[in-house]
């Protein structure tokens, strides 16, 4: 009887408790934003090294104020890196725009203008830069490898850590791979003309995307850079040649990961970020002009 009476008072003594408890639980939680600073509280500085390239093809991009992310936009790529090293292979005048993610939002900051005195054709002359655009003053078009000319078909998929050659960039990473035969899965893109996609160097690095099976792009006229130590390719104002069916799985089509260049064949990889899960899609791609 006693044990009885304990367990009463004890489950009355619980009961207002967890009803105050579970009120609490499910108040809703206020958040809020820190201020917006002021663009005069952020220093993105955009060096030009006029001992390395009298001509000031040499940019150094620093970042100086902590807590922000820097975004750097140069015109032929982007940059979020705190400090960067960019190259400007062909003389004119560029723009550097300058943002800032803060604990606030975005912060415009003011753009600086500079000018290349002299082309270097240094930075653009390398193999890789040559099998991508046929050489400096000249143009090189590329089309998605439908006919399986070269690889099995135009479309395969790979881990998020696969990279140059298909290698594992990181140990223990995710890293597998799947290339199936279009002509046994031709499910998974209509077959069609896909457009072209040529890269340039005359004048300058220029791309030029003409999209037939994805009409909201059509042509797109933009820029690229190619980083030859990362084999990463950078697309601004364009974005590779690829199916409809994928166009709002990716993020951001022109980040892109390069598995392999050679004269006649090109493999580029975008992370996928939606649909069914990341992975890398891999395009498959030959050259017209074999």
């Amino acid at each position: 009887m006693y044990k009885l009476s304990y367990l009463k008072q004890a489950v009355l003594v619980l009961l207002p408790l967890i009803t105050i408890s579970t009120i609490l639980s499910c108040k809703k939680k206020e958040y809020s934003l820190s201020p917006l600073p002021d663009k005069s509280a952020i220093n993105m500085e955009v060096k030009q090294d006029l001992t390395v390239d009298p001509g000031g093809n040499t940019l150094y991009l620093i970042n100086h104020t902590a807590e922000v992310i820097p975004v750097w936009d140069y015109g032929t790529g982007r940059s979020g890196r705190q400090t960067d090293t960019i190259h400007f292979a062909f003389k004119g005048d560029y723009v550097i725009r300058r943002s800032a993610l803060t604990g606030g939002g975005i912060v415009q900051l003011d753009s600086i203008k500079v000018r290349v005195t002299a082309d270097n054709l240094n930075y653009v002359n390398d193999p890789l830069w040559n099998a991508l655009t046929g050489g400096v003053g000249q143009e090189k078009t590329w089309v998605l490898d439908m006919e399986a000319t070269v690889f099995d078909g135009p479309l395969f998929f790979y881990g998020t850590d696969n990279g140059w050659g298909g290698d594992c960039m990181k140990t223990g990473g995710d890293c597998w791979s799947w290339a199936p035969k279009y002509a046994d899965n031709t499910w998974l893109m209509p077959a069609g003309d896909y457009g072209t996609m040529t890269f340039s160097l005359k004048g300058g690095p220029f791309v030029k995307v003409v999209h037939q099976q994805v009409p909201a792009r059509g042509t797109e006229n933009g820029t690229f850079y190619l980083d030859i130590n990362t084999k990463r390719l950078t697309m601004t104002d364009a974005t590779p040649i690829h199916d409809m069916g994928r166009d709002a799985c990716v993020a951001a089509w022109g980040n892109i990961r390069l598995l392999s260049l050679t004269e006649k064949s090109m493999q580029l990889g975008v992370l996928r970020t939606s649909c069914d899960g990341p992975a890398l899609l891999v395009y498959n791609y030959v050259s017209k002009q074999q």
